[in-house]
């Protein structure tokens, strides 16, 4: 890790640890990139679990 990850891995640490961010937060750092799978672990306690995508919903006929 470099220092710079090494950096943000600790403000998130702390954000989540104060109660800033909530797992699906955390979990959206994942899909966006700014958090590695393997951090969001030691972070949350859990292991990362990509969500799912959901169906299409098809329209409403009126």
């Amino acid at each position: 890790m470099t220092e710079l990850q090494q950096c943000f891995f600790n403000i998130y640490q702390m954000d989540y640890q104060f109660g800033w961010y909530t797992k699906d937060q955390m979990k959206n750092l994942v899909v966006q990139g700014f958090l590695s799978a393997e951090n969001y672990q030691k972070i949350v306690g859990e292991a990362y679990v990509a969500p799912q995508a959901q169906p299409a919903q098809p329209n409403a006929q009126a």
